[in-house]
């Protein structure tokens, strides 16, 4: 059966707790779900995650904490539900939720070869980012020396010519003195 992935985004701290903002907003979603189990359960699968680098991964943003995200496995779309997660109530996740469901809710991402190579790129930029961030020195060096090595290739291969044939002129001019 073809079941949407719901996702609960938080972000966990270093000891495993959450905000209580977050933890509301997870109740309130885990609310819904319990509530409207005959509606919701052949539709979805429920979860939560405390590493909002997941669901940003999935949905190619930084998504805002906490949020919901619902991915479709199996074609790589998701949706996001169109107000801000503060403003959101059990009535707008409902009505978000059976949008789904009716297939009127917009679908972004996907698995085509122009949203993996801006998945990749992201994937990659929020990398570098975050080396950046843990580590800014560690990241210069890292990047910096094999630049600076590949710098003086470049400049060896194609600047020594220029060096070389102002000595030949030189040369060239002594012997017709």
């Amino acid at each position: 059966i073809n079941k949407y992935l719901a996702i609960t985004v938080v972000k966990e701290s270093k000891i495993g707790r959450i905000t209580t903002d977050e933890d509301a907003f997870k109740d309130m979603v885990e609310s819904v779900i319990r509530n409207n189990r005959e509606k919701y359960h052949k539709h979805f699968q429920f979860g939560w995650t405390g590493t909002p680098g997941l669901a940003n991964s999935i949905a190619m943003e930084r998504l805002p904490l906490p949020s919901l995200l619902v991915v479709n496995a199996t074609t790589m779309h998701h949706h996001l539900p169109e107000d801000p997660p503060q403003h959101l109530t059990s009535a707008a996740i409902e009505m978000f939720l059976d949008s789904i469901i009716a297939e009127t809710a917009p679908s972004y991402g996907g698995d085509s070869w122009p949203i993996r190579i801006f998945r990749a790129y992201y994937n990659a930029k929020t990398s570098l980012e975050e080396m950046w961030q843990g580590n800014p020195v560690l990241t210069a060096v890292l990047f910096g020396l094999p630049l600076g090595f590949l710098s003086l290739i470049c400049y060896s291969i194609w600047c020594s010519d220029i060096l070389d044939a102002d000595d030949e002129e030189d040369d060239q001019h002594e012997k017709k003195e």
